[in-house]
């Protein structure tokens, strides 16, 4: 004998096959409904954001080959993002392996196969999001800058990445001479570890003053551009501001350039990972474009 269709039971299938037929539509043509309005920072190659979520498979192979494992999977907040890969770069940006492997692991190609390189990578676009405390245009050392912020109580925490940036900066002579005054026979870098563990107050003061008449002071930073790993393009140049202040102090005796980003940016996001301030005076946008800006440059008369 057939069990009698109670009118709660016909509605109850009903809605639930409308419903989960509607999800498959939806979720085929109403991606751009359905995605985060956060456009996250993809790895190198991937297609545009529809196209790419539509592609992505989130395998997650990208992510199994990442030599510096940067790349990250997106949680539910992302809506059909969810599972496809990103990146944070003040967590760890992508360094631009040679040959690409994460594209190269891509099943599908959501990760363009017709790149190969570095520069090809069209990520996003860094931009100087906080003019105001960036250290070029305030003819600022970057070196002294973040001396000035480590105390001999704080120096395990940040000291040893400070002078593995200043050693390769040092003239023969500047490293001669601290290596002399602590006691080394060569300044190396894989020595800075040992020397920041076992450094006593006196001779944590004496390097601060010591770096502080270094030659590289003279230099505001330039950590962007150094850092970056396609920096042989020239992703951002430095062009001058104004003249530096003749009365300033020590940090700010040198002459202020603004960073200015160019065509060859890919928005791999070294430079927000490596900027000294905090937060970081140049961030990337994701999927941003290049456009050419008219830059306002005091002439000296």
């Amino acid at each position: 004998m057939k069990k009698a269709i109670t009118r709660r039971f016909f509605f109850k299938k009903t809605s639930t096959a409308v419903i989960a037929g509607g999800a498959v539509v939806y979720g085929v043509a109403g991606v751009p409904l359905l995605k985060s309005k956060e456009l996250l920072l993809r790895p190198p190659g991937a297609l545009d954001e529809d196209t790419f979520l539509a592609s992505c498979i989130k395998c997650g192979q990208c992510l199994q080959v990442c030599p510096p494992q940067v790349i990250d999977l997106a949680g539910i907040s992302q809506g059909l993002g969810i599972g496809t890969p990103f990146i944070v770069p003040q967590q760890g940006a992508c360094i631009l392996c040679k040959g690409l492997p994460c594209v190269l692991a891509c099943p599908t190609g959501a990760l363009d196969h017709q790149i190969s390189e570095g520069k090809e990578a069209a990520m996003g676009l860094a931009v100087l999001s906080k003019p105001e405390t960036c250290l070029a245009r305030k003819g600022e050392n970057d070196i002294l800058y973040e001396l000035s912020r480590t105390t001999f109580e704080t120096r395990l925490q940040t000291l040893a990445e400070t002078l593995t940036k200043l050693v390769p900066r040092l003239t023969f002579d500047e490293k001669k001479t601290i290596s002399a005054e602590l006691e080394l026979g060569n300044l190396e870098l894989s020595g800075i570890p040992r020397i920041v563990a076992e450094m006593t107050p006196e001779l944590f003061a004496w390097l601060k003053k010591y770096v502080a008449e270094t030659e590289q002071t003279k230099t505001a930073c330039r950590i962007c551009l150094q850092t970056c790993p396609i920096s042989s393009e020239q992703p951002i140049v430095f062009q001058a501001e104004k003249e530096a202040d003749p009365e300033s102090s020590k940090l700010n005796s040198v002459e202020k350039m603004r960073p200015v980003v160019q065509r060859t940016c890919v928005g791999c996001g070294v430079c927000e990972e490596k900027c000294p301030t905090a937060p970081p005076s140049i961030t990337i946008v994701s999927r941003k474009k290049w456009q050419p800006q008219a830059l306002k440059v005091k002439v000296q008369a």
